[in-house]
């Protein structure tokens, strides 16, 4: 039986609703492959740069002001910036 776990980063982007934001999207709007975004959020990958760690940073920002919800900081994503 696997066990999901999940990032932050990945708890973040879910809570974004009305309407829902997939990977996808978070991806396209970062300038990032899915793939890339993926690994991120699953925790498979946890060291990006800061120019990424800073693009997630804005997307995930745009779509919480959106919605009424507070900023973010760098620090608050759960990613390790190199």
């Amino acid at each position: 039986m696997a066990v999901e776990v999940k990032t932050t980063l990945r708890q973040l982007r879910e809570e974004l609703l009305n309407p829902k934001v997939s990977q996808e999207t978070m991806a396209r709007k970062v300038g990032i492959s899915l793939q890339w975004y993926r690994l991120l959020e699953t925790g498979q990958q946890q060291k990006t740069s800061w120019s990424t760690g800073n693009a997630i940073l804005k997307a995930l920002n745009t779509e919480r002001l959106a919605r009424g919800l507070a900023e973010l900081t760098l620090e608050q994503l759960g990613l390790k910036i190199v």
